[in-house]
């Protein structure tokens, strides 16, 4: 089967980074009875033939005839091992998480991104209201939980009605369509509209900042945390980073992903407080350390490479959030579930390498 067209798609999404970030997203194709869905650990960005796993539809279509556990980890766990089983011969790489869902939507060509655009609807207080009147032909979730249960809404939810557009709550937007050209022309509506009704952007112009403290700061992690650490400052993050009241817009996650690269939550660090006391804290409390750690004033250091534009794109969607009635985090219950979920606990170990 020739798979240029998906191919070519999934690379000019991967490589914008107005539409994806680092792992995010997957892409597939439907012919001849068979899912041609991304691969977990691929970037869409340099993706090729290899990074997508072949899976047998109507296998994938028998999981819904199944009953399944009420235990949340029992219940992915027998869903990851029938989704193992519906790949092909041959095949040895692990499916997207979203693999279910792909199947269900009746189109060839399916591309869920999570552009930070778009997040700044399914990841605010107005989500539903704004889709509803910016999309009418759209579906839209509320926050479920990943995996099994949000295939399982989507398919109660669509009922016999093919949505082109599925916006989930704190997670990102499915697109739908038989075409290559349906996808492109159905992601450039979505993104236009939503530029249109955004009141105002994020303000990424460069700020000066105290080489010195940075310099001083960045020592201090590296040798608390091993890795590389970078800054990183700008007009808009220092309004956020202003005073403890104005973080507040960028304390928590979004979405999963912001979770998986970025952790579930950045260390704040106010003015006067010792920072390494504060980093030591913060891993002694959560189970893990922190991957971005925010200075009062000053600006954020990322521990490692990857965690810092996923702070950025929580920055960007924070602020596009102020036109859909601000910002709305995942739940403390989602957080949790996805931090002790296999899925996102394999997705964490494949980025981190």
């Amino acid at each position: 089967m020739n798979l240029d067209h998906l191919i070519d798609i999934s690379k000019r999404y991967g490589s914008d980074s107005a539409y994806v970030l680092l792992g995010g997203g997957n892409t597939s194709m439907k012919a001849d009875g068979v899912l041609y869905v991304k691969a977990s650990g691929h970037a869409l960005g340099s993706i090729d033939a290899g990074g997508f796993v072949r899976m047998d539809l109507a296998k994938l279509d028998q999981i819904w005839h199944k009953q399944y556990s009420s235990d949340d980890q029992k219940r992915e766990d027998e869903v990851l091992a029938d989704m193992m089983a519906c790949r092909l011969e041959g095949e040895v790489s692990r499916p997207s998480v979203e693999a279910l869902l792909h199947a269900l939507l009746p189109f060839t060509y399916v591309v869920h991104l999570h552009p930070a655009l778009v997040n700044g609807i399914t990841c605010s207080q107005g989500g539903e209201e704004a889709t509803t009147r910016l999309f009418p032909s759209a579906l839209w979730v509320e926050l479920v939980k990943p995996g099994f249960i949000l295939a399982k809404t989507v398919k109660e939810r669509m009922g016999e009605t093919a949505y082109p557009m599925i916006f989930l709550e704190n997670h990102g937007i499915f697109v739908g369509s038989d075409t290559i050209e349906g996808i492109e022309g159905i992601y450039e509506e979505v993104m236009n509209t939503i530029e249109t009704a955004v009141e105002r952007k994020p303000d990424f112009t460069p700020v000066a900042y105290d080489e010195g403290a940075v310099a001083s700061i960045t020592a201090v992690l590296e040798g608390a945390s091993g890795q590389k650490v970078l800054f990183e400052t700008n007009a808009e993050v220092r309004s956020f980073l202003a005073n403890a009241n104005s973080f507040g817009p960028v304390a928590s996650s979004f979405t999963p992903d912001h979770i998986v690269y970025a952790g579930f939550k950045p260390l704040w660090v106010g003015e006067g407080e010792n920072l390494l006391d504060a980093y030591h804290a913060f891993e002694k409390e959560h189970g893990s350390a922190a991957k971005i750690i925010a200075v009062e004033g000053l600006g954020f250091f990322s521990i490692g490479e990857k965690p810092l534009p996923l702070f950025l794109d929580t920055v960007a969607i924070a602020v596009y959030s102020e036109s859909f009635g601000g910002p709305k985090f995942m739940s403390e219950e989602m957080i949790d579930f996805i931090r002790n979920w296999e899925v996102e606990r394999y997705r964490s170990q494949v980025a981190s390498t």
